[in-house]
């Protein structure tokens, strides 16, 4: 972070700070009001995005108007899309957009740990394996001293593991465990520098139906319970609780989460952890104070919002501004305090909001680069009738200082342009903690301060100095990107500091074939008139062709291909990571995600090109292949000298044996292609004319036809989790194992993430088991790769995650399935 956001905070110590955006309504106002007057904070833990129980957060933050926030302790990369083609980090990326707009929606705060979604894990002790226990519950506390909640909601039961999903349960230990230290000023000492230690009164884990079975869970003694009713009905808002909810619930798109409205009773069940339930208790907040009484002096305060709220004029919410500020100055000379500091940041928002007051810098710029101009409309109006001046305004970072001294008239809006150039020693706000790679375990962000949060803080601030009824506030807003869509209307988004050089996010896995891999790298310019200097870190016994190469821009957003070979001298089979660098600095793939329901994200990580030497030999088949729920095989399979010709689900009736060989169905394509409802009866005559058939793995929810395959197959749920997990090769003589390519026990070395995934549960004799493996102390599956005779060609399933080794660049899994693609 530029060293003058420093001084910025340093030049406003004497102005009263408000952050934050444009226009409440009279209603959100009130709402805002009564939230001034409670004085608790709830923290609620989970381990992905879309763990969260919106309808109690909801409840919360909107029905006991207290501070709520969630703690997703992963981003969701491991999880599947169904919205796009986006995985791993990438997908990441969308899911904690998705939190950000759902909170947003319901009134939380999203909190993120470091912690990545490797994907399914069977058991917390697994997950701790990768995670490292301790480097995520130092996040943990950190935030629970930080956030300093009254009490601490699980989402999962800590004493389940082995029974539900591990980061699940490893979310609740880590909950559980953070409950314990966080007034233990000793604990994690070295750690947790910076921190006070911090009580919270009471913990309890949010317990359902979900974990029992409904019907279990209906007849059960639930004596030892709190029940909560969180089906309020909001007057103000028009809305339930459960609608407002339903909303937020559905922003998590990209997992089909989508989900209708509610109305009426909604119980929520809770059990106390480490005690037990209090009878004289209702609910789990009875018996805590959560009032300015917590703060002695409190009670003025708390006078004054009760005739504020009495007050309170729904038309003429200005009205209010002269008895804030008098609770604004009650709050000012009350004691050091937490709820001193949230509560005079909320309550000068208001006095805003009651101004009317609208307060923006655009550009029409989305990305911009250090030393490039920014070209700004500023503007400022205030729409209520009030007493008003305008002194100043500054952009910090941009060492911009205005004095206006300025009477503002009502509802007269203020505008001006102004052309800034951006100096050196901006952070740039991709993701950040992508920035350095995406490890198996926990990112690593370094020790930025903001290291928990959705994304990081933006340099590009301005700030408005104004003065209503002689006192003194300072209004901070982002400088954003607007534009002028026909189709939209009025479009905003985040404005982006990137590096002037990026390299396309394209397939950057190349595959070494008689000593040479070709390889290609498009470059885009965020810059006009730029001279770009390439090269390679290349290992020992490899060659570039192009050495140093040296490129010129001419325009902003110019793309130009850098087409090389690279030599290599070995003869083993290998997977090697090549840093690509950018005018002497390690390089970065860019790759932007837009979507309807989140802001657009322009995403770096580290440029490293993969190149595979496998060995291999492939013969080149026709192959007509139906996309899924969006994978990288078809990508894949053009590696291997395929020829692949994209049908839809629609068209298999015009599956034809003389054009393609083989028939390859996408990840979960019975899941998400209503047209494949009766894809049998175009499949079968294929194969028993000599066709192959590849279908990869299906979810046994949302199947469209449960009859798809030449003899019974029956999609269970196993898996197996462990990528390292031992296979054993149960037919080593099968043509699948040996042509074009011998498969031995060295080509399910380095798989990432998992081995397989809905391993068919039951299925007829007549297939060939081709492989087991399991999970430690499970027993084998021996459902991965199936393999049926039929006519004259073959059906293959396989349940094999193909989707993420090939995209992850594992040799042994493009041998395996170039093998599954030609064998005869």
């Amino acid at each position: 972070m530029p060293k003058y956001i420093y001084i910025l905070f340093f030049v406003l110590s004497n102005f009263s700070l408000i952050w934050g955006q444009n226009s409440r309504t009279s209603a959100e106002i009130m709402e805002d009001l009564h939230k001034l007057k409670v004085l608790g904070s709830v923290l609620y833990i989970a381990a992905h995005p879309d763990d969260e129980n919106t309808r109690l957060i909801t409840y919360l933050s909107k029905g006991k108007h207290l501070r709520t926030a969630y703690m997703s302790l992963t981003r969701g990369d491991g999880g599947q899309n169904l919205i796009g083609d986006e995985l791993d980090e990438y997908l990441g990326v969308i899911r904690t957009q998705e939190l950000v707009e759902a909170r947003k929606i319901d009134g939380g705060i999203q909190y993120f740990s470091r912690a990545n979604d490797f994907g399914y894990s069977k058991n917390a002790e697994e997950t701790f394996a990768i995670w490292n226990k301790d480097s995520i519950l130092s996040d943990v506390l950190r935030l629970v001293r930080e956030f300093k909640p009254d009490v601490v909601i699980n989402r999962f039961d800590h004493r389940t593991s082995g029974r539900t999903h591990g980061h699940h349960t490893a979310s609740a230990m880590l909950g559980l465990d953070a409950f314990k230290y966080c007034n233990s000023p000793l604990f994690m000492r070295d750690v947790m520098k910076g921190t006070d230690a911090h009580m919270v009164q009471r913990i309890f884990f949010n317990t359902s139906y979900f974990f029992y079975g409904r019907e279990k869970f209906d007849t059960m003694d639930k004596s030892f319970l709190y029940q909560l009713d969180v089906g309020d009905f909001y007057p103000a808002l028009g809305l339930s609780n459960n609608e407002i909810a339903s909303q937020s619930r559905s922003m998590h798109k990209s997992q089909g989460f989508g989900i209708n409205s509610s109305r009426g009773f909604m119980p929520e069940y809770f059990e106390r952890l480490g005690a037990p339930k209090d009878k004289d208790h209702m609910s789990p907040f009875d018996g805590l104070d959560l009032s300015w009484t917590r703060i002695n002096g409190g009670g003025n305060v708390d006078q004054v919002l009760d005739e504020i709220i009495q007050k309170y004029d729904y038309q003429k919410p200005w009205k209010s501004i002269e008895l804030l500020q008098k609770a604004e100055k009650y709050m000012e000379d009350l004691p050091n305090h937490d709820w001193k500091d949230i509560k005079l940041k909320e309550i000068r928002s208001l006095i805003a909001d009651c101004a009317g007051i609208f307060a923006e810098a655009s550009t029409d710029q989305q990305i911009i680069c250090e030393g490039a101009m920014l070209k700004m409309n500023v503007e400022f109006i205030i729409r209520n009738p009030i007493i008003a001046e305008l002194i100043q305004i500054q952009i910090p970072s941009l060492s911009f200082d205005s004095a206006v001294q300025l009477q503002v008239m009502t509802n007269k809006s203020y505008t001006f342009q102004k052309s800034l150039k951006l100096v050196n020693g901006f952070t740039n706000t991709a993701p950040f903690w992508l920035l350095n790679g995406r490890p198996n375990s926990a990112y690593q962000t370094g020790n930025v301060p903001y290291k928990l949060l959705p994304t990081a803080p933006r340099d590009l601030k301005i700030t408005f100095k104004i003065k209503i009824a002689q006192k003194e506030y300072t209004l901070i807003r982002d400088i954003i990107y607007k534009n002028d869509d026909p189709v939209l209307g009025e479009v905003k988004e985040n404005l982006d500091i990137l590096p002037p050089s990026l390299i396309l996010a394209d397939d950057p896995i190349y595959l070494i074939q008689e000593k040479t891999a070709k390889c290609t790298l498009r470059f885009i310019s965020n810059a006009a008139n730029q001279d770009v200097s390439v090269s390679l870190q290349l290992p020992t016994g490899f060659k570039s062709s192009i050495g140093n190469a040296n490129m010129h821009f001419e325009k902003a957003g110019e793309i130009k291909a850098l087409i090389f070979d690279i030599f290599s001298n070995s003869q083993q089979s290998l997977r090697i990571e090549i840093p690509v660098f950018i005018n002497g600095k390690q390089g970065f793939f860019y790759k932007p995600i837009k979507y309807p329901h989140i802001q657009k994200q322009n995403v770096l990580t580290p440029a490293k090109i993969i190149l595979l030497q496998t060995n291999m030999v492939s013969h080149p088949k026709k192959i007509a292949y139906v996309d899924g729920a969006g994978d990288f095989i078809d990508e894949a399979m053009l590696k291997l000298g395929h020829k692949v010709d994209h049908l839809s689900a629609a068209a298999l009736d015009q599956l034809d044996i003389h054009k393609h060989d083989v028939l390859v169905f996408g990840i979960r394509a019975l899941n998400n292609r209503e047209e494949l409802k009766h894809c049998k009866k175009y499949i079968l005559p294929f194969i028993e004319h000599g066709g192959k058939v590849v279908m990869q793995y299906n979810t046994t929810a949302d199947l469209m036809t449960p009859d798809f395959a030449p003899s019974e197959i029956k999609i269970g749920r196993g898996r197996v989790t462990d990528e390292s997990a031992h296979v054993t090769f149960l037919k080593p003589e099968h043509p699948v194992l040996n042509d074009p390519n011998s498969i031995d026990s060295l080509d399910f070395e380095n798989w990432v993430q998992e081995r397989g995934l809905y391993f068919p549960s039951n299925y007829d004799s007549s297939y060939d088991e081709i492989l087991a493996m399991n999970d430690p102390g499970e027993n084998p599956l021996k459902s991965a790769l199936l393999v049926k005779k039929y006519g004259k060609g073959y059906f293959v399933y396989t349940s094999l995650a193909f989707f993420r080794q090939l995209k992850a660049g594992v040799p042994g899994a493009y041998k395996l399935f170039d093998n599954i693609i030609s064998f005869r």
